[in-house]
Parts: C-alpha cells; structure tokens; sequence
C-alpha cells in the first residue's frame, strides 16, 4: 500500500524538522515522516538538513562543531527549533514509518543502536547520498532496512550505475528523485520502477509535490516524500 512522508515534516522551509513539524505530518494524516540527522560533536543525533544553521536561523554554527549543551544554550533546542533523533522516536506514535536520511558519515554507526532501543527497526527505513553510510547501516544490523538515494551524481551514469549500486547494497528500497520522468518520460520512467520492483525493490520518489504527476505514478510507488502533504494525502485514495 502506498504511504505519504512528509518531507522534513510538513515539508522544506520553516519549520523543517522540527518535531512540531513532524508531529503536524501525522497528525494530519501522513504514514510517516522523512527527517536528515547529523551528529554534535558530544555525539547527540540532530535533525536538521544543513551542515550549519545560518538558512535555519541565521547563526553561524556547524552541528559538528558543537555540543547538545551549547545548542540549548544557544536557546536553538526546543519543539520548534532544533530536536534529537531519539525525542522524535519518544514523540511519534509507534505505528509510523520514519525515513532517517544521514547527512553525516559519523552519524551513520550511531543512528542503528538507537533506533533499536525503540524496537523501531521494522519501520525505519535508512538513506543516504554518501553510500558508504549504508554500508555502516548494515554492519550494525544486517536486518536494517537499506535506502539507496539517487541524486544529481546518477545524471549521465545510465541506469547501469543505479543497478551496480542495487548490486552492491542489495537495497530495501531506491529513492529517486521525481526528475526521473522529466529525463525518461513518463511512460518509460514508469517501466523502470515496475523493473525495480519485480526485482522486489521498494520504490521511494522525492520530493513529489505535484498531485497530477502523483495520480500517474502512485501505482508503481511504495513512498511519496512531500513537501505538499495535503495535496498528496487527498489523492492517496483516489483511483
């Protein structure tokens, strides 16, 4: 059956990864939520998409560089603000999907255990661009579901490079960005994912705003990742 994650939430801009945020995307109906962590230097898993916070909130601040503390001290922790992986597993109902994209490599080893101690691993899908990071995925559980996340470095490889990747990581799902059909159309770009999915490969688009493309697409999709929660929950249903 199809699901809707919220992209960040309630999707890109204020507000993204907020537990707010992500608390209004189940609330108002989302199967789950996509969120992007990285790692504070004492080791606390943050939500947030950028390496730093000037986007965010205009400081000039990399999470890297320093610790949970000195965020809340900062006042930049808060539901609003910035939250921790693990309050977003305390928060959210036990029953709902959640997309863990690593942004950060030295995230990757930490987010597995975590997810674990909230017996949360059937339901957590792992992605990330840098695809080493899947591999450290695995190695702390061979059962966590894999996310393969195709971005703008797959422009011009061929579909042969995505199936070496499939190859190699042997994937739960393969994240593709909506611009497939503008490269392939949609015809042949909905025969790709039927290909990838009798391979018995789930199929995640991002960041799919568009309800009419949605329409088309939805039947050979497992995921749509939105900014346009809305629109997208209406047209779940519809045939």
């Amino acid at each position: 059956m199809l699901k809707i994650l919220g992209h960040r939430g309630m999707g890109k801009g204020e507000g993204e990864n907020s537990l707010l945020s992500l608390i209004r995307a189940i609330q108002l109906g989302a199967d789950g939520v996509e969120t992007d962590v990285w790692l504070t230097k004492d080791g606390s898993l943050i939500l947030t998409h950028d390496e730093d916070l000037k986007r965010l909130f205009g400081v000039d601040i990399k999470i890297k560089e320093v610790s949970y503390k000195e965020l809340k001290k900062a006042r930049l922790i808060s539901d609003e603000k910035l939250t921790t992986l693990e309050k977003a597993y305390l928060e959210l109902p036990d029953d709902v999907v959640i997309n863990v994209e690593i942004k950060d490599p030295d995230a990757a080893r930490f987010v597995v255990p975590l997810v674990k101690s909230f017996d949360a691993l059937e339901r957590t899908v792992f992605s990330s661009f840098i695809h080493e990071c899947l591999s450290e995925v695995r190695k702390a559980d061979p059962k966590a579901k894999i996310g393969l996340l195709i971005g703008e470095d797959a422009e011009g490889k061929g579909l042969e490079y995505i199936e070496e990747l499939i190859g190699h990581y042997a994937p739960f799902s393969l994240h593709l960005p909506v611009q497939i059909f503008e490269r392939f159309g949609l015809k042949i770009g909905l025969e790709l994912l039927k290909g990838f999915r009798d391979e018995g490969i789930k199929i995640a688009l991002w960041t799919l705003n568009d309800p009419e493309l949605a329409l088309k697409v939805k039947t050979q999709c497992d995921y749509l990742i939105t900014d346009n929660l809305m629109s997208m929950l209406a047209i779940k249903g519809r045939r």
